[in-house]
């Protein structure tokens, strides 16, 4: 039996209480687990998850409406953070168990984790079936609709004239990223509805309609080669689509590209114009080692900032910059919690010109960033806090030349950020969300981690001064007494910011001595 399983089978037996305490929880699992059940490590991650609170958060998402799917990466991905590290996969296997052992999370989503998860904490091999692949992701377009060939035409009796039945159209990815509220779009891993079949009435329409058109098309074929004379061939006419007339050697790619990169060519093979598409004027992709390299110009400004404000989306993963004039953005789908291609992408607005790197295979962000670095590009990589909101928030307590840019760990965020302080053993990140709802939500699950803690700090909200916009600020001590947590945000307009200290030593008076208060 599945570990999963042996833990639901546990609930139904002896009810959801046993996940409520870290230390009983792990008492139960050393009873019952044989030793080719779970390893050290699954043990040590299930029981920190119950530690962290995992399951209630998880619960109340998927309650109100969420994807189970998606609610389990959200929760994997605060659990990650809360233990310190960066095992994301690892972590939304956790939360996945424990919401399927109280029957909120479907075995699917569970199943999914279980061939993804680093070797770190790695399941056994399953001996059954396998387990369905992961599910789709939210930023993939599907494939068009592959509809059958029209009946064969058989020339006979003349037919009564129909109106032909306009043919589909064909699938147009979307111009933006699909996304729900709070920019999330939620994963498509539970299957989409199949395409609607098309009647036989309908074809017999199409096979009909089709001799209409060969028909009429023979002679008007006939009329115009002059009683069926072979027509001249010089005058005959390619009907498809002409080959774009573009320079793609190196050395005219540079030239006409060096705005974003002095070097735009480096590293590519195989380049090819490609049709432009709408509001586009000149499409050109190349082969790179990670992966391809899609460069773009734009036939006007609204194009170009359409093609900008399609690629900023926000989810977790991201790390972005834009001074107006030119913008990065980058993507990693292992922070993310995606299968979605690892992505760089910059642009000029006075070129009105983009560039595209997207890795394929198993390159990862850093392999491609790699290669956007080796172009010796124009723009480069956010290195420090940018909002000047959040850069205030960040000097009440600390130095802000003493923080880095990192991507985000959560849907939402604009930009996070790790600081150093001048005690060894604290670690912070510090953040801004684009909305105050977001904000919101992300004092809530602390104020609930504060709640349920056995030992408290200071709590409640507070002010950063006299009319000022409210706070929040809760420091804890986890069940176990290993780490010491402080939350604080400032909920000012156009800052939506937070903050996280931690000590994974359990110092949390020593903690709070290091955040200031208002007094």
């Amino acid at each position: 039996m599945e570990l999963h399983d042996v833990l639901r089978e546990l609930v139904t037996e002896h009810g959801s209480a046993i996940l409520d305490d870290a230390a009983g929880f792990r008492g139960v699992l050393d009873d019952v687990l044989a030793e080719d059940q779970a390893t050290t490590g699954d043990i040590n991650l299930l029981v920190d998850a119950v530690r962290f609170g995992v399951l209630s958060p998880l619960r109340e998402m998927i309650d109100g409406g969420a994807d189970p799917g998606r609610a389990v990466e959200e929760a994997g991905l605060r659990l990650a953070r809360d233990r310190g590290g960066d095992d994301h996969a690892a972590s939304s296997w956790a939360a996945a168990v424990l919401g399927y052992a109280v029957g909120t999370v479907p075995a699917a989503v569970v199943l999914r984790y279980r061939t993804s998860r680093p070797a770190s904490g790695q399941l056994p091999p399953p001996t059954a079936a396998p387990a369905p692949g992961p599910a789709a992701s939210p930023y993939q377009s599907p494939p068009p609709t592959a509809w059958p060939p029209a009946p064969p035409v058989h020339q006979s009796a003349p037919q009564p004239t129909v109106s032909p039945t306009p043919a589909p159209p064909p699938y147009a990815a979307p111009a933006a990223y699909p996304s729900g509220p709070g920019g999330y779009a939620p994963p498509g891993g539970f299957g989409a509805p199949p395409p609607k079949k098309r009647g036989a009435a309908v074809w017999i329409a199409a096979a009909v309609a089709g001799v209409v058109v060969v028909g009429g098309g023979v002679a008007a074929a006939v009329a115009l080669s002059g009683g069926g004379k072979d027509p001249d061939p010089k005058k005959v006419e390619s009907s498809g689509p002409k080959e774009p007339d573009v320079d793609v050697t190196p050395a005219a790619l540079d030239e006409r590209y060096g705005t974003l990169a002095s070097k735009i060519s480096a590293g590519t093979t195989d380049c090819k114009a490609d049709q432009p598409g709408s509001g586009e004027t000149e499409v050109v992709q190349c082969s790179v080692s990670t992966g391809t390299l899609r460069l773009v110009t734009y036939a006007d400004d609204a194009a170009f900032t359409a093609a900008r404000t399609a690629r900023f989306d926000y989810r977790a993963g991201t790390m972005s910059a834009d001074n107006g004039a030119t913008a990065l953005y980058e993507y990693d789908p292992e922070r993310g919690g995606t299968t979605d291609p690892a992505v760089v992408y910059w642009d000029s607005k006075g070129a009105k010109q983009s560039a595209l790197l997207e890795g394929e295979g198993t390159a990862t962000i850093d392999a491609v960033v790699a290669s956007f670095t080796s172009t010796s590009p124009r723009v480069t990589e956010p290195t420090a806090p940018a909002h000047p909101k959040l850069i205030e928030f960040i000097k009440i307590n600390m130095d802000p030349a003493k923080c880095t840019r990192e991507r985000t760990f959560f849907t939402g965020e604009t930009e996070e950020s790790s600081c150093e302080t001048d005690d060894s053993g604290i670690i912070v990140s510090v953040g801004r969300y684009s909305t105050r709802k977001e904000m919101k939500a992300d004092r809530k699950y602390y104020k609930k981690q504060y709640d349920e803690a056995g030992t408290q700090g200071g709590g409640g909200t507070w002010r950063f001064g006299e009319g000022e916009a409210e706070g929040g600020y809760y420091a804890y001590l986890d069940s176990s007494g290993e780490t010491a947590t402080v939350y604080w945000d400032w909920n000012a307009d156009d800052c939506y910011c937070y903050g996280v200290a931690r000590n994974f030593e359990g110092d949390l008076e020593g903690l709070e001595k290091w955040w200031p208060s208002d007094d």
